[in-house]
């Protein structure tokens, strides 16, 4: 079955790099993969385990791709930037030995710049057990993004439609995930997760127009 996903935030913003788009098949990914596999330590360079997902699974230039998009900004959308702030404690001073180091360590003092975008809903496509991939999503996924433990990108709804069409690799000639391209220029797996090193192919950017 063809469908969409939308993911209903609740208004404080998500922390979304459109360079780097969070894949539907890398959340379904990182939920199923502690149930079907016993590694927890896996390492950049170490060769993942095949994490089955309840979608349809096609080839492309000979690397396999889940049938699920990347998540897309849905409705009006505000682009805004807070800080990360942790500073030292002087209160605390009496409880360390010698001077602390802010610079460095278990000390230092923080003040990065968290871009956030404000937008109601993220949306993606996939196409495949409509059913169980909503029960997963619903238990296991409660934010989105980076900086979910400081109440970005919660969700308050998780919604489906199904679609006319299976949108979840080409919609309107757009690229809608990193597919597999002789031609492209990004690096990356084709299937999660994404940020392993090995199996890596040329992909397609999200976006790029599908000949």
């Amino acid at each position: 079955m063809n469908f969409n996903i939308m993911f209903h935030l609740d208004g404080c913003g998500i922390y979304y790099d459109p360079n780097e788009p969070i894949h539907l098949d890398s959340l379904l990914a990182w939920v199923l993969a502690p149930m079907q596999t016993a590694r927890q330590d896996l390492d950049r360079s170490d060769t993942p385990d095949d994490i089955q997902l309840p979608l349809l699974r096609s080839t492309l230039h000979g690397s396999e791709v889940w049938h699920a998009s990347a998540l897309f900004p849905d409705g009006d959308e505000f682009e805004t930037l807070r800080y990360w702030r942790k500073k030292f404690d002087q209160s605390r001073l009496h409880l360390t030995k010698g001077s602390p180091n802010l610079q460095n360590g278990p000390y230092r003092e923080y003040n990065m710049p968290v871009p956030l975008l404000l937008v109601p809903r993220m949306i993606a496509y996939a196409s495949g057990n409509r059913k169980e991939v909503m029960r997963i999503l619903k238990k296991h996924i409660r934010g989105l993004g980076k900086k979910r433990a400081y109440g970005y990108g919660r969700i308050t709804k998780i919604e489906c439609e199904e679609t006319p069409g299976d949108w979840s690799l080409v919609k309107e000639r757009k690229a809608m995930r990193w597919l597999p391209d002789p031609t492209g220029f990004r690096l990356v797996r084709s299937a999660p997760p994404y940020w392993n090193m090995v199996q890596r192919v040329t992909c397609c950017e999200v976006g790029d127009e599908m000949v």
